[in-house]
């Protein structure tokens, strides 16, 4: 495979290369970027010239001026929410071949939940890059990814605030927070790992482990019971949903 470059270096473009720098030759083009712990090429014709492999991390609002930087066809990744493969193909030049990739944060750890879509001809480069970084599936239509945007690319967001609310409830309830934290962490990784493994035993549904925890008149349904109570459900399901939504809303822009 040849060189990549990864424009933009911020938030999902960082774990990216820190995620495949090891695999790959990576070139990393930030004119904003700070960070010390990166050599980055400062002339983007170099980069272009070098790399037959884009991944295009800037933020939305900055993705049509950086497409319109390159001169010649390229296979370009582009993982900004709301721009569509049409925005992306109308600023590319000609002959580029272009994927929306929605990946999310624990890619940096080989842990992450990536959907892709976009011209077939870049597909194997896109396995090549992303499948040894978690789970990456492969989209029968464009309107799916922004679903995805919603679930596993905002979904970390919604698990870090899961776990802090757990250890905060730990700390109530008189552990210490530090203890507390790693209880949290553990719990809510056991518990995946778990249910992943049931899964791929005898696709057991989520309910059936939680019914293994909820004994009659025991703790554990006296604290679902609050759960339902603060609509805890519905809270999470309408999170995913106003994140897609949102998603759909910024293709307009």
């Amino acid at each position: 495979m040849k060189k990549i470059g990864i424009i933009g270096l911020g938030n999902m473009g960082y774990p990216i290369y820190q995620a495949i720098k090891s695999e790959f030759e990576v070139i990393c083009y930030d004119p904003y970027s700070k960070r010390k712990d990166i050599s980055f090429e400062g002339d983007f014709s170099k980069l272009e010239e070098a790399c037959e492999i884009l991944i295009v991390c800037v933020k939305p609002d900055k993705v049509a001026e950086t497409l319109k930087q390159i001169k010649t066809p390229k296979k370009i990744f582009s993982i900004a929410a709301g721009i569509s493969l049409s925005k992306l193909r109308e600023n590319s030049p000609e002959n580029s071949k272009v994927v929306r990739i929605m990946p999310n944060l624990p890619l940096q750890i080989k842990e992450g939940c990536m959907g892709f879509i976009g011209d077939r001809e870049a597909y194997e480069d896109i396995k090549a890059i992303f499948e040894k970084l978690g789970l990456l599936l492969e989209l029968s239509s464009e309107a799916a990814i922004d679903a995805v945007t919603g679930l596993s690319g905002s979904g970390p967001a919604f698990v870090f605030s899961f776990i802090q609310a757990l250890a905060e409830g730990g700390v109530k309830s008189g552990l210490a927070y530090s203890d507390a934290l790693k209880l949290s962490i553990q719990t809510v990784k056991g518990s995946a790992m778990l249910l992943e493994e049931e899964r791929r035993r005898n696709e057991a549904h989520p309910n059936e482990l939680r019914n293994k925890v909820t004994s009659p008149g025991g703790t554990t349904i006296f604290g679902l019971d609050k759960l339902e109570e603060s609509n805890f459900h519905y809270g999470v399901m309408n999170a995913v949903f106003t994140a897609f939504k949102r998603a759909e809303e910024l293709k307009g822009k």
